[in-house]
């Protein structure tokens, strides 16, 4: 297999991750990750998944690029394809929701010493994630946000390591580095959600027996966004 070229998004994967890691891609599906990762800077990598196909695929791919001895994969739920022994350095969670991001961090706590670094890219419920993070002794270090294929993707990486001060709402919500950065991508997902909970609050204003909870939630929301686009007009 010719050297792999990678999407938008895991490219901005990628670049989160040093040289001499080891790696461990939860969700791999086709094992692109590791095997670029270990083509162009890692020694060791798991490429893991849950489904029998996706791991069959990984295999052959592993294979067909001759990095068996590099690569290992793995068929297990979350975590649990991490060992001790594997020194793991780095752990990759991309290519899923939040809400289920959130579930495998939590069942895998066993498998994490804490050291490790985790990156991660939700391609929904972000808050979630952040928020997880936030209470469990979790700082995020590094963060981008890339458009793909008429996708924008948030990704942040994280550690044992505490903010200088406490993460705000907005912080968990959009992002304390993002927020700092305002990139054009960063604004523009800034407009859509904006729009989008816009539509939401008019679909709950025509709703019956809508909880009014819910609607100061939304409200909330786009109070929150309103703020960060007025905070780069200001600029």
């Amino acid at each position: 297999m010719d050297h792999i070229h990678l999407s938008k998004r895991l490219q901005a994967i990628s670049s989160f991750i040093e040289a001499g890691e080891r790696v461990a891609d939860i969700g791999t599906d086709h094992a692109f990750l590791p095997i670029y990762l270990v083509q162009q800077r890692i020694n060791f990598a798991i490429a893991s998944d849950i489904g029998a196909g996706p791991v069959a695929i990984a295999k052959q791919n592993v294979a067909d690029a001759g990095l068996t001895a590099q690569i290992s994969v793995r068929q297990a739920d979350g975590l649990a394809s991490i060992m001790l022994d594997d020194a793991i350095s780095t752990v990759v969670i991309a290519g899923m929701g939040g809400q289920l991001m959130t579930d495998i961090l939590e069942a895998g706590q066993p498998q994490l010493d804490g050291t490790e670094t985790l990156v991660l890219a939700p391609n929904r419920h972000q808050y979630d994630v952040r928020l997880w993070l936030d209470q469990h002794g979790y700082g995020i270090i590094g963060e981008d946000i890339v458009e793909d294929e008429g996708h924008i993707y948030e990704l942040m990486a994280a550690g044992r390591t505490r903010p200088d001060v406490p993460y705000s709402e907005a912080d968990l919500r959009f992002g304390p580095i993002l927020r700092r950065q305002k990139s054009p991508t960063f604004m523009k997902k800034m407009h859509r959600e904006a729009e989008k909970t816009e539509a939401v609050l008019e679909g709950l204003a025509d709703a019956q027996m809508v909880p009014l909870e819910k609607i100061r939630e939304q409200e909330k929301i786009l109070s929150l966004i309103k703020e960060e686009l007025d905070a780069h007009d200001e600029r």
